[in-house]
């Protein structure tokens, strides 16, 4: 087959037409392979390549090979589906970072005292002392598992304000910060199985 070649397509039973050479723009994906040559592609009843996939969403992993362009944040978490399925990583990184902004300002909206309390946090930062530690609420101290500001002083920030039995949010704020400055998460929000109470989330500066 030619570069050159038009292909029509049959995308989940929406019809499209893109050239080989945009199929192929990244030779070792796996939909360049598709459509390599060296294995037969399905065809539909009128001989178009047949792909299994929703074509709605497909459209755009056409619009990024063809011009650069990324898919709108309602579409991000379903198109990195897809690129991660043909090997697109030139486009999974990307898309993963513009969801990731998406869900961060929303996030922002909903806890307006944030941005104080992010000020209070890179403050405390100063004070830690070793390459792990907790982010706590003042009321997620649990002695039952064994984290809280008395034992880890050195490397416990307390953030003083209680988000009540669900601070994910507030926490997946933070995790999103704090990887800008090369502080990873490395613990999930830990349970207490005696109070059900919520701990302490751990990180890791640098990795």
């Amino acid at each position: 087959m030619q570069d050159s070649q038009v292909v029509d397509l049959n995308v989940g039973g929406r019809h499209l037409t893109t050239s080989l050479s945009t199929l192929t723009k990244y030779p070792k994906s796996k939909l360049a392979g598709m459509f390599s040559g060296r294995h037969p592609v399905a065809k539909d009843k009128d001989g178009r390549c047949f792909i299994d996939v929703d074509g709605d969403v497909f459209v755009h992993i056409l619009n990024f090979l063809r011009f650069g362009k990324m898919p709108p944040p309602e579409r991000a978490s379903e198109v990195n589906e897809y690129a991660e399925y043909f090997g697109l990583q030139e486009l999974k990184a990307p898309v993963l970072e513009d969801f990731e902004q998406v869900l961060y300002e929303i996030w922002k909206k909903k806890l307006p005292d944030y941005q104080s309390i992010w000020d209070c946090v890179k403050r405390k930062l100063d004070t830690i002392s070793t390459s792990y530690f907790y982010i706590g609420t003042t009321s997620s101290n649990c002695e039952h598992i064994g984290i809280t500001e008395t034992v880890f002083p050195c490397n416990y920030i307390t953030i003083d304000l209680d988000f009540g039995p669900n601070p994910s949010m507030l926490f997946n704020l933070l995790a999103v910060d704090l990887k800008r400055r090369n502080i990873f998460t490395d613990s999930c929000l830990r349970v207490c199985p005696v109070c059900g109470r919520k701990a302490a989330m751990g990180f890791s500066i640098g990795r």
